[in-house]
């Protein structure tokens, strides 16, 4: 659709770039997409998608000389590219749609044969750079017969000012490098009367034209000032920790290890900066510790603004340092609303509300140190009768403080060797939740760990970092008060007898996460892992307390998601697979069968399987009573695989606020892993895997709101392994349920997955 096009002229209608003899179907979309971004705004269609179609407004009047323009703007980019002998024309096609003329325009592009680099070379006008630069070649980022082209030789360039500069060589700039480039064979210049000499040369020149090549050599500058590369080496460092003025009457001065304080009042201990400064006096500049230096304090999260002068001395081969900074509030109280909503026409409803509070000191104990204070109370409602509408409730608070040091005995040098950022943390918390006629779950924890962060090379132009968590020890109790109802669940399933029971665990966690992606946001990635184990030292140690209530398990995760992300729509891929193992050795024999169902997985809801209410899904192929006495509402299981797949579109904009659409599929489920935890159906079979396995779809819409997405998502379920037992006919049927039956409407707070 069209509108308010020009009258009796020709207008822009659509535009292409198509490119032809590529060397490969990788290069020739590469060029194409790189090719379309130059041309001229003027001869690009406007179209504005709705929900099934599209519209042009305002289409611009056909012009030639913009076309011109065009394609001058691509002569340049292929030779950005390395390609020097491109050739490009257009068509247009102009076709008559009742009063309008739509102009169609085709460009046609030819690269032909991409120049590349036949030697490299480095001429320094100073032998210290000259040897730094060639015992780092093999870190160059263009090497012989690679593409002649702009980008790998500016990134070259960029390389060696770094190198210099992580050698000492502080001002050392860009300005100061130039390529020199030549692609004339002098050989060929020079006359032969030899026939066999005249035919060699004939033979060179044809090679030359089919596979051009370059030579380049990366020089320095005629060098006017020595200064600009001096090599220079670390001085002294001047900290302000909340000012840099301190010409008020209460300036405190402090000396600690070649570094000096100084500051208004006593705010933070002077002891606490010598060890977050990674430059050592005496030693040469290195840009990197510089730079880490920086983030060091930027991280710590106590300043909100880090200044780190560089002062060389005049005359001088030294440069000092003057840490400026600002701080932060000391306070930061925050609240928190979030909800899900799921609801079946037969079943009745779900919703979940939770309920958070927060305060952070940044500055504890003067130490920069962050300690943050949350209390929480979330609560599920369920379907509405008379007094029950409450079905869950709990409240929990935690405390944790973080130490932006690494406190472990005997690793003193850690802090050199290690170029990301890391803490140290103190965890302690308390919950209280309460199960409606089910149980009283009280829990303490308490864990002391580290986290550690940074960013590794990965020459493929992928962004990559890594996260790292371990809690060493992590201690957990749990103290259990079953009620009426699980106490008759129970006498009617004894099997999960030993599931709801109090115990206490003795842990070690560790979490892995590692996000990577293609620079320009088109592909990203995220992969997580987890694993705890319990008991497997303290277990060891004999005595009453730990023989009753020890768990002694192993539990490994895994979860990957995959986002592929286009112009307007995007697909999400994730995977999820997850088991937990209650050992044989675990002391207690009511222990034994399966892990503590504190630890155990449970699939449903929002953010899961979005046909199936919140843990209203498995173990296995089961079939129980969700509800009613000796029902067993709520569904557990020691292993767990998951897999989803979502499509998202664009639909319209309301008042300027996105609203999106998503079609997704889910399929997974929970399972028992030792044969005396459940019945037969219960118990993970591989033989059973595709039988055991639930799938749901549906569709969805997402409000974005932009510091967050309403999200409701409406899925139906397509093969049911767990069912009711008035629906037992129908368990693993493809498509059984009447579709209001089988359907569910989740409400969530943001996307379902990690992206």
């Amino acid at each position: 659709m069209v509108k308010k096009y020009p009258g009796d002229v020709p207008f822009v209608f659509e535009t292409g770039v198509k490119v032809e003899n590529a060397t490969s179907k990788e290069e020739k979309e590469r060029l194409e997409a790189g090719l379309n971004e130059q041309l001229d705004d003027s001869i690009q269609s406007r179209k504005v998608d709705k929900v099934l179609w599209a519209v042009i407004k305002n289409p611009s009047r056909l012009d030639t000389s913009q076309i011109s323009k065009s394609i001058q703007n691509m002569h340049y980019y292929l030779n950005a590219q390395g390609y020097f002998q491109d050739s490009i024309g257009y068509a247009v096609d102009i076709k008559k749609v009742e009063q309008q003329q739509r102009a169609f325009i085709q460009f046609l592009v030819w690269p032909k044969q991409v120049t590349k680099i036949d030697s490299l070379a480095y001429v320094l006008q100073n032998d210290s750079l000259q040897k730094v630069t060639e015992d780092n070649r093999r870190n160059a980022f263009i090497k012989k017969g690679d593409p002649f082209a702009q980008a790998p030789i500016s990134a070259e360039m960029d390389r060696l000012v770094e190198l210099y500069r992580n050698n000492g060589y502080l001002r050392f700039s860009r300005g100061l490098l130039f390529g020199l480039w030549d692609t004339l064979d002098m050989a060929l210049l020079q006359p032969s009367l030899d026939p066999l000499d005249q035919a060699l040369q004939l033979e060179r020149l044809k090679n030359k034209r089919l596979n051009p090549t370059a030579n380049l050599e990366i020089r320095t500058r005629p060098i006017e000032d020595s200064i600009a590369i001096r090599k220079y080496f670390v001085g002294n460092f001047v900290v302000y920790p909340n000012s840099s003025d301190t010409s008020g009457g209460n300036r405190n001065e402090a000396v600690l290890n070649n570094v000096t304080v100084i500051q208004n009042g006593k705010a933070f201990k002077p002891k606490i900066f010598p060890p977050n400064i990674y430059l050592k006096k005496g030693d040469p500049y290195d840009q990197r510790r510089y730079i880490r230096t920086l983030n060091r304090f930027n991280n710590i999260g106590s300043w909100r603004m880090v200044d780190i002068a560089q002062l060389p001395r005049d005359n001088q081969d030294t440069v000092d340092f003057a840490i400026k900074l600002l701080p932060a509030k000391k306070y930061n109280f925050t609240t928190n609303i979030e909800g899900s909503f799921s609801q079946s026409v037969l079943s009745g409803n779900f919703v979940g509300l939770g309920f958070s509070l927060g305060l952070q000191n940044r500055n504890f104990a003067r130490a920069a140190n962050l300690m943050s204070t949350n209390v929480n109370y979330l609560v599920e409602l369920g379907q509405l009768t008379a007094g029950d509408i409450i079905q869950t409730q709990q409240f929990s608070a935690t405390n944790t403080i973080s130490y932006p040091r690494f406190i472990f005995p005997g690793m003193k040098g850690f802090k050199e060797n290690f170029r990301g950022n890391f803490r140290s943390l103190f965890t302690l918390s308390a919950a209280s939740t309460e199960r409606r006629y089910l149980f009283n779950l009280t829990s303490f924890s308490s864990a002391w760990g580290y986290e550690f962060g940074w960013r590794g090379r990965d020459y493929s132009r992928n962004n990559r970092t890594f996260n790292l968590s371990v809690k060493i020890p992590n201690i957990e109790y749990s103290y259990l008060i079953r009620r009426d109802s699980l106490d008759k669940m129970i006498a009617k399933n004894p099997s999960i007898k030993n599931l709801f029971s109090d115990g206490l665990v003795t842990s070690s966690i560790v979490k892995f996460i590692m996000p990577w992606g293609s620079i320009n946001g088109h592909n990203n990635n995220v992969i997580r892992a987890n694993f705890e184990e319990s008991g497997l030292l303290t277990g060891m140690i004999r005595n009453p307390l730990f023989d009753k209530h020890l768990y002694r398990f192993i539990k490994l995760d895994v979860e990957y998601a995959k986002l592929y992300k286009w112009t307007k729509t995007s697909l999400v891929l994730r995977g999820f697979a997850g088991a937990g193992y209650e050992l044989e050795s675990t002391a207690n024999p009511d222990k034994r069968a399966q892990m503590p169902f504190f630890k155990q997985y449970y699939s449903g809801g929002p953010n899961s399987m979005r046909a199936w209410q919140l843990r209203r899904l498995g173990p296995g192929s089961a079939v129980k009573n969700f509800e009613g006495d000796y029902s067993f509402p709520d569904r557990f299981g020691d292993m767990q695989l998951e897999g989803n797949i979502e499509y998202r579109i664009p639909l319209f904009k309301m008042g300027g606020i996105p609203i999106n659409g998503a079609v997704f599929t889910d399929v997974g489920n929970v399972w028992l892993l030792k044969k005396d935890a459940g019945q037969p159906d219960e118990i993970f079979k591989l033989g059973r895997l595709g039988t055991d396995l639930a799938i749901g779809s549906g569709a969805g819409v997402r409000v974005d709101l932009g510091f967050f997405v309403i999200r409701l998502d409406y899925a139906y379920k397509v093969k049911d392994p767990s069912p009711s037992p008035d629906n037992a006919a129908l368990r693993n049927k493809l498509f059984a349920y009447p579709f209001i039956k089988g359907s569910q409407l989740q409400i969530g707070i943001g996307y379902p997955f990690i992206f």
